[in-house]
């Protein structure tokens, strides 16, 4: 039975970098220009390459074994009519697009498929092209568009008798750009399954059931600030407004009406009404408390909790709506349902990031003993962690403003130093304690009482009393670990984390 090998979306970049989850499988380079992350409305995001930019997957397994399918998607511009411009090469076979007797073709190891009444290759248009390697020693190469394989057997067959590592994508001449995304590697791939994982996959990644039909007027609004349109990402985040607008079309909703979004270029974080815990998602999904705006034909809600991060630093979001058990009626004649399949709609949504520098503004290390007694018999302990302001300006903390301990070695500790109960913050030599709000079930951070100012070059005590350290084991044993000293809601940056070590075993020096 096929299964999913590897999977490359191509449309998130890290210091230019595409994101690679198979590092140890797989090298990831790119060669000749930095590549770029944009945004389509039948596709949604991809990569883009200009010009001679090249991507290179170097694999330490073979991809070219009998069973294996790659499959991805492709839209081109070719600005020289009469040159070609590569696609993706496995090895020395080369897939491109040529011009044959004045008509576009496909190009593939030395064969050629000409554009005909079955099948027309053409720029500034989404494919979906899958190489298969077949039992017999053959490649066979399928291409279909948004239409699914009309065209049930595959375009081009050569024989292949070699055995490929790489795979190449783009290269191509001064003018071209080459857009490509959702590279999937399958293995174990039968004859009579090529075909519907084709299909599943054009389904499950090309975005067009909200392009469709009669609904072009439908669309989706979200906004977090009255002073911009766009979506304001702040260190302290406002609730997210959702409108539903199905334009000139009536609305029926049933009581099972629920919307779901995706975010597909940043990250949705939410924190629950009943939790402390907040977490990072690509998708959220919302059952709707209805309200009934101009005359009752929009859906509105508001998204507590709920905001966008900028996980990737870009200047856009990809949000995808899905919307189910609606009724959108145009006219007498004609009702569009959403019981059985759900009503998709792309929206990007311009940035503007108001959350401050990125750099940490603060050095922090144990001041004193950094080292908590692992031995029988052990007493708790306090520790003081130094926070130095390392700027060259002051820095201003509201009553919002606080820090918190968390890391992943907190079993070395008997008493956790996120559950210890007695934390202050202290003056610097003066150790005078500074006014501080108590932590509650909805705030574990420990946050200033009053607006407080630290000079440049100074510091603050962030001191954690009753502390005991466990026995040692095999699991944990004495040694270095490493901490996190998160901070938040600091005027001009944004919110953060720095690391610091605690030792356990035997103490060689005490405050």
């Amino acid at each position: 039975m096929a299964k999913l090998s590897y999977y490359f979306p191509l449309d998130n970049l890290v210091n230019n970098e595409i994101i690679n989850n198979y590092k140890s499988q797989v090298q990831a380079i790119v060669e000749n220009s930095n590549p770029e992350v944009d945004f389509d409305e039948e596709k949604g995001s991809y990569l883009n390459f200009k010009d001679n930019g090249k991507l290179e997957l170097t694999f330490k397994k073979t991809v070219s074994k009998a069973g294996t399918l790659i499959n991805f998607f492709f839209n081109y511009d070719k600005k020289n009519n009469n040159g070609a411009i590569s696609l993706i090469a496995v090895g020395e076979k080369i897939l491109s697009v040529i011009k044959s007797n004045s008509r576009n073709a496909i190009s593939f190891k030395n064969s050629i498929k000409t554009n005909d009444e079955d099948f027309r290759i053409r720029e500034n248009h989404w494919f979906n092209g899958s190489l298969y390697f077949n039992d017999a020693g053959g490649l066979d190469l399928y291409m279909t568009d948004e239409n699914f394989l009309l065209y049930r057997k595959a375009l081009i067959s050569v024989d292949n008798s070699t055995e490929d590592l790489n795979i190449n994508i783009g290269g191509n001449n001064e003018g071209d750009q080459l857009r490509i995304a959702d590279l999937s590697i399958y293995g174990e791939v039968a004859k009579d399954e090529v075909e519907n994982i084709i299909n599943k996959t054009i389904a499950q990644r090309l975005t067009l059931l909200s392009k469709s039909t009669l609904i072009d007027t439908v669309t989706f609004k979200l906004t977090n600030s009255a002073e911009y349109d766009k979506l304001v990402i702040e260190n302290v985040q406002q609730p997210l407004s959702f409108e539903f607008s199905p334009g000139d079309m009536m609305l029926e909703q049933s009581d099972q009406c629920v919307a779901k979004l995706k975010a597909k270029k940043g990250f949705f974080k939410y924190k629950g009404a009943e939790s402390s815990e907040t977490t990072d998602s690509e998708e959220f999904s919302i059952s709707f408390d209805v309200k009934n705006q101009q005359a009752g034909n929009n859906l509105t809600a508001v998204l507590e909790g709920l905001s966008i991060i900028n996980g990737l630093n870009q200047e856009r979001v990809l949000v995808q709506l899905e919307i189910y058990n609606v009724t959108l009626t145009k006219d007498d004649f004609s009702k569009t349902y959403t019981q059985s399949q759900p009503l998709i709609i792309d929206r990007v949504f311009e940035l503007v990031d108001l959350q401050g520098a990125k750099q940490s503004p603060f050095d922090v290390f144990i001041l004193g003993n950094d080292t908590l007694y692992n031995g029988a018999g052990s007493e708790t302990q306090t520790i003081r962690i130094l926070i130095n302001n390392t700027t060259d300006e002051d820095l201003k903390f509201s009553d919002s403003s606080g820090f918190r301990i968390s890391g992943n070695f907190r079993t070395i500790l008997e008493n956790d130093v996120q559950q210890a109960s007695d934390m202050t913050l202290k003056e610097f030599q003066s150790f005078r304690d500074i006014a501080t709000r108590p932590k509650s079930a909805d705030n574990d951070f420990l946050c200033f009482q009053d607006e407080y100012v630290l000079a440049k070059r100074e510091s603050v005590v962030f001191e954690i009393s009753g502390l005991k350290a466990r026995q040692p084991t095999p699991a944990n044993p004495s040694g270095a670990y490493p901490f996190y000293l998160e901070y938040r809601h600091i005027s001009g940056y944004r919110d953060g984390k720095v690391r610091f070590f605690l030792k356990t075993g035997k103490i060689f020096y005490s405050l």
